[in-house]
């Protein structure tokens, strides 16, 4: 099931036990990320080894991969996609180290995904949310043309900090006329 998927610069990959100490210190650990995520940051080595377990568990069975660096294999970060209802899918994640932000890689990410779910799967539209403050990712769902059509109100389940998250779509004759 799509275990790679490769661009120029990065390789979206299943994840291997030896990324648990690159994903603590890149992304599970790193405030300057997880404060954009849903999930509970990963503070210590042992809860990063068994995390990345579960990670290896669950990309088996869903569109779910780390983000390597092409040249090294290093993971610096993670993305997702799931189908909701047939032929309408949502990102369900996509992160990057802070040390690696500003390089193009979080618009490599989208541009794989948005060829997998298109392309090979496809989809009639592509969903994609981001917290109203963070600016990185409006930028880059603007770069692929989503459209903003409502936002979402929530409290982040770890920390009960409220969140405004803005839900974009990308329908399929937009993404082919691009």
């Amino acid at each position: 099931m799509y275990e790679t998927l490769v661009g120029e610069h990065i390789v979206l990959r299943k994840a291997k036990e030896k990324d648990a100490l690159s994903m603590l210190k890149h992304v599970w650990g790193d405030e300057e990320v997880y404060r954009w995520m849903l999930y509970q940051p990963t503070l210590t080595e042992p809860d990063a080894e068994e995390r990345c377990r579960r990670s290896i568990q669950f990309q088996k069975d869903h569109l779910a991969w780390f983000v390597a660096l092409k040249d090294t294999d290093e993971a610096i970060g993670l993305c997702a996609i799931r189908e909701n209802t047939p032929g309408h899918y949502e990102e369900s994640g996509i992160c990057i180290g802070t040390v690696f932000q500003g390089k193009g890689y979080g618009k490599e990410i989208v541009s794989l995904l948005l060829e997998l779910v298109f392309i090979r799967l496809g989809a009639e539209d592509v969903r994609y949310g981001y917290f109203q403050d963070n600016i990185k990712s409006k930028m880059v769902a603007e770069y692929f043309g989503f459209v903003y059509d409502h936002t979402e109100e929530m409290v982040r389940p770890w920390d009960g900090s409220p969140k405004k998250i803005d839900s974009c779509l990308l329908t399929r004759d937009r993404y082919l006329a691009r």
